[in-house]
């Protein structure tokens, strides 16, 4: 149990895609791979846009990516998913201050519901998994609520870079961005976790139809079915707008030092202010792969 929670909590990190591409002005390009040139690089880098979890059958590698990792000397995601204290910084950051239980807060009437819930699911009911914060439940309802098997292509990321032998490194830390939920209100988080409970059927068509998306490569449908969500309405200048500005001098500067591979949440590459226009402001040439 202690190993499945463990991998639940790293894709709760990981579901943080399924917010962050928001109310997205969407590029032309059908595309997730970019190539980035020019402004003094001497070799390219290549940014590339995951989701962060997807059906087995649906999940493709395509051999542009492949070589484009194989062209890189680095790989960077948006963690160090490689990094042996991963599990107990998440463990720790992904439980309430004081090991409150936020059974509390959940209204009288729907603490059934929500006990039911995990006890069928995971084997442990809110008096245990309450522990844990709403937005991290909720992730574990995502995941238990879908009906395929799973792959992640942050994890194949980290089998390539040990296979490769090649760094594999993190554009920002497990604490930022547990602590980028920490502003929402546990009420709000509460509600959303009652809602993915009782409504599986809505969870799981929003994720297929963000899957059928994301294959067919068209960010602009992807962003229009997430803005269609409103659990995180305002949120998104923190989750995506802010992050994006922050990861820019980063990756010039690794760029500027070595070709690196970057895949991080296809909702990071859309928009005006999104990884690829900032970085065609810097004065890059990004061209889509296809």
């Amino acid at each position: 149990m202690k190993n499945r929670i463990s991998k639940i909590l790293k894709f709760a990190l990981c579901s943080i895609f399924i917010v962050q591409v928001a109310f997205a002005q969407q590029p032309k390009e059908k595309a997730l791979l970019w190539k980035v040139t020019g402004n003094g690089l001497e070799k390219p880098s290549y940014v590339f846009g995951t989701i962060h979890l997807i059906c087995a059958d649906k999940y493709e590698m395509s051999d542009a990516v492949l070589k484009a990792v194989e062209n890189a000397d680095k790989i960077a995601l948006e963690l160090d998913m490689d990094d042996p204290a991963m599990n107990a910084k998440i463990q720790q950051l992904s439980i309430n201050p004081g090991m409150k239980n936020i059974q509390e807060h959940i209204p009288a009437d729907k603490v059934e519901v929500v006990d039911n819930y995990f006890k069928a699911k995971y084997g442990q009911g809110i008096a245990q998994m309450g522990v844990l914060k709403p937005f991290v439940l909720s992730s574990m309802v995502l995941l238990g609520n879908m009906s395929c098997e799973t792959r992640q292509f942050e994890a194949e990321f980290v089998k390539l870079a040990a296979a490769q032998e090649k760094e594999l490194i993190g554009l920002e830390t497990v604490e930022y961005q547990i602590g980028l939920f920490d502003d929402l209100s546990t009420e709000k988080q509460i509600e959303a976790l009652i809602e993915a409970i009782e409504t599986p059927e809505e969870s799981n068509k929003m994720m297929n139809e963000m899957m059928a998306a994301y294959t067919e490569k068209d960010l602009k449908q992807l962003g229009k079915i997430i803005k269609d969500n409103e659990d995180f309405e305002g949120f998104n200048d923190k989750l995506l707008v802010q992050r994006n500005k922050n990861w820019i001098p980063i990756i010039e500067k690794l760029s500027r030092e070595q070709s690196v591979f970057y895949a991080v949440g296809a909702g990071h590459l859309t928009s005006e202010e999104g990884v690829i226009a900032l970085l065609r402001k810097e004065g890059f040439t990004v061209e889509a792969v296809k």
